[in-house]
């Protein structure tokens, strides 16, 4: 529990200090929108799997693997926009 306040403190702060910086506050709130939607990649590929398929368990384990690798992928990826945000504002 005080991990995820001090991550949440954290965060907060991070999104204040780089609102200073005019032109990468957009890829920040990208990079942070992008960490907090992250779980619905999971849902959305199970759906997808299960219409599509003709045996239910496997569309079930596929949607689940398919959407947990997308689900990663884009937590890091933005994670990445949220950590080089700052960095942007330096090459201008």
């Amino acid at each position: 529990m005080k991990r995820l306040v001090w991550l949440l403190t954290a965060l907060a702060v991070m999104s204040w200090a780089v609102v200073s910086f005019a032109g990468t506050a957009q890829k920040f709130q990208g990079g942070f929108k992008d960490v907090i939607m992250a779980p619905l990649q999971v849902s959305n590929n199970v759906k997808t799997e299960t219409t599509n398929a003709k045996f239910l368990p496997f569309a079930l384990v596929g949607g689940l693997l398919k959407g947990s690798f997308y689900m990663a992928k884009q937590i890091v990826t933005g994670t990445l926009n949220m950590a080089i945000s700052p960095l942007d504002s330096l090459h201008k």
